[in-house]
Parts: structure tokens; C-alpha cells; sequence
């Protein structure tokens, strides 16, 4: 029997791949975790606690980094092994997590970007979109609405505010800067709502963001599997990129349900599509305020419900004052 390593085990999309992989295939799935901490092990054969660096994995048939610290760390440390069946994450990729460098990339090959900042003081006009110059999970991102409000934070970089509620996305499977695989998909909520994970996701097709993913993906001469997103823009009357990412994304079902391609370039798992119009994450719903969850609650009866282990958190949180909160959080981890 194979055996499969996944690291960040806790997190969206590693149990997502987890539950399809048991589900479709005999391997035997570990999950490691640097630390202890409370989630959904269903889908898991064993789990590990160690720090990424420690974990010999030439015990493992495949190792599956998940966000962008594991990936990182990995993919420099062990890239001549970094393999998946078919599929070879090259290390050339991480070339993705500097966003500057991409942007320039983009625009060079008459990719539309958003207008973009590099200093506080070249900013033209507000509001404005911050995020971290490289990628480094999460981070540091929002909207300002004039100097003051933007963080005092090294390395960021400042993009004009493209003022349209969705993200769009393509997620893909590339090998010599060619897409094997991919599907797109429309994020109508995000949590934290001025970008994030996805709450609401939905099918979605438009020739130009598969158009521009290809042309980056065989300038970048990619190996390997990402999410490149994009915003419309109703200015330019045209889709903006905003960057690549570099690793497996948190609303990865979404694609695991659509397009079956995926684990069989991967893993060589096989299953017919399961026909998904429209995915909600209720756990990330829950994170929003009360007011923001009933003006979303008719998307329950419409929507395939994605849940990710115990929902008592959230429901807590919205219930209860915020000192409470992190008593009941530290009891039940």
C-alpha cells in the first residue's frame, strides 16, 4: 500500500484531498501538524506532530505540501523528489510568491494588471488594496481608504481598488508551461470579505481568464498546480490579474467535485464528476457577523454545504462576547 504525506493536515484543503483520496484509493494518508491542535482527522490513517524539517520523507511515496509555508519550505528542501505520479512541482515555480515580479510578468506579455504602487508615497488614489509583496500565507491585506488607514507594515505593495464584489478563478494541473487540467470558477463571498478563503464559490466560464492563465502559465514554463485569480473590472471592461498562487488553494473541492482530471494526473485515483454548481464553506460563513449571515442564508437550500469539522466555534462566537469566545476556544482544543 502507498502511503501519502500531507502536511498543514488541519487545514481546508488538506482535508478535502484527504477525504477524496480515502475515499477513491487504498493509500494510506498521514497528516502532519507542527502542533497539537483540535480538527477533523475522519479522513486521515494517521497523524503526525512535527516540524516540517523533521519529517523523513523518503518513508512516503508522495508528500503533498498544502499552503504557502509548507510549500515553500519543501519544495527548496526536497525539490529533486517533489513528484505526484505524473505531475512534477518544479521549484522554478516559487518564482509566484514574489508579487511584484509576477505583476511585471503579466503586464510585459499584455496581460491586464491593476495600477500598481510599490511606495506609500506614489499612491495616486484611494481607496486603495494592500497585500504583502510575497506570498507568505494569509497575511497582511485590505482596503485603505486613505493613508492613515493603511497598516504600518513593511514589504507591502499598493494596487488600485477594483471596485467589483467576485473573484475569479482558475485552478490548474501544468506540466513544461502547457495546462493539463483546469477549471474555473466564479468566488462570490470571501472571508475575510476584501480577499481570502472562499465561503461561496460557483461554476463559472470565460474564454479570457483561461486565455491569460495559459499565457502565464507557458511564460512561467510551469510544472506543477495552482490558482491564478483574477477581479473584473467594469472600466476597462475586462478581467485584471491579481497573481498565482503557488500551491493547493482552501476551495479545492470545488475542483476535486468537477473535474475528476485533477487526482488522476496526481495521484492516478479515478471517479466519475460530481456535478457541483455551487459549493458553500459553512464554517467560513459562520465566521462573518450575524447580520452578514442571515443576508446569505438563501444560499443554503441552493448551494452543496461544505463542512469542515465541528461548526460549535463559529455558532459561539456570534453568540457570545469575545473574551468568552477565547475561554471556550482554549477548553475545547
Amino acid at each position: 500500500m502507498k502511503k501519502i504525506l500531507i502536511f498543514e493536515a488541519d487545514s481546508s484543503q488538506a482535508q478535502a484531498l484527504a477525504k477524496f483520496i480515502k475515499k477513491y484509493s487504498n493509500y494510506y494518508i498521514v497528516g502532519c501538524i507542527k502542533e497539537k491542535i483540535r480538527f477533523n482527522q475522519n479522513s486521515f490513517n494517521e497523524i503526525i506532530i512535527s516540524e516540517l524539517s523533521s519529517v523523513d520523507i523518503l518513508k512516503y511515496d508522495y508528500i503533498l505540501p498544502m499552503g504557502a509555508n509548507s510549500t515553500y519550505l519543501i519544495i527548496r528542501k526536497y525539490n529533486e523528489l517533489f513528484y505526484c505520479h505524473d505531475i512534477k512541482f518544479d521549484i522554478q515555480n516559487l518564482i509566484v510568491f514574489d508579487k511584484e515580479i509576477m505583476l511585471n510578468i503579466a503586464k510585459n506579455i499584455d496581460i491586464p494588471i491593476p495600477n500598481t504602487y510599490y511606495k506609500l508615497e506614489s499612491i495616486e488614489k484611494y481607496p486603495i488594496f494592500y497585500k504583502d509583496d510575497f506570498e507568505n500565507g494569509g497575511g497582511t491585506r485590505g482596503v485603505a481608504i486613505n493613508l492613515e488607514s493603511i497598516p504600518i507594515v513593511e514589504n507591502l505593495i499598493y494596487q488600485e481598488y477594483i471596485d467589483t464584489p467576485s473573484t475569479y478563478g482558475v485552478s490548474f494541473l501544468a506540466q513544461n508551461g502547457k495546462i493539463l487540467t483546469s477549471t474555473s470558477h466564479k468566488e462570490v463571498l470571501s472571508y475575510p470579505k476584501d480577499g481570502g478563503s472562499a465561503v461561496l464559490i460557483e461554476s463559472f466560464d470565460d474564454e479570457r481568464i483561461l486565455k491569460y492563465t495559459k499565457k502565464m502559465i507557458e511564460e512561467l514554463n510551469y510544472n506543477g498546480w495552482g490558482l491564478s485569480e483574477f477581479k473584473y473590472c467594469n472600466k476597462r471592461d475586462d478581467f485584471v490579474f491579481m497573481e498565482i498562487n503557488g500551491k493547493f488553494w482552501a476551495s479545492i473541492e470545488f475542483m476535486l467535485r468537477e473535474n475528476p482530471q485533477f487526482l488522476k494526473y496526481l495521484l492516478d485515483i479515478k471517479y466519475s464528476k460530481i456535478k457541483t454548481k455551487r459549493i458553500l464553506f459553512i464554517n467560513r460563513l459562520f465566521q462573518y457577523s450575524m447580520q452578514d449571515i442571515f443576508k446569505n442564508i438563501k444560499y443554503f437550500n441552493t448551494s452543496f454545504i461544505a463542512k469542515e469539522g465541528s461548526l460549535l466555534y463559529q455558532i459561539i462566537r456570534q453568540c457570545t462576547p469575545n473574551n468568552f469566545v477565547n475561554v471556550v476556544k482554549s477548553i475545547i482544543r
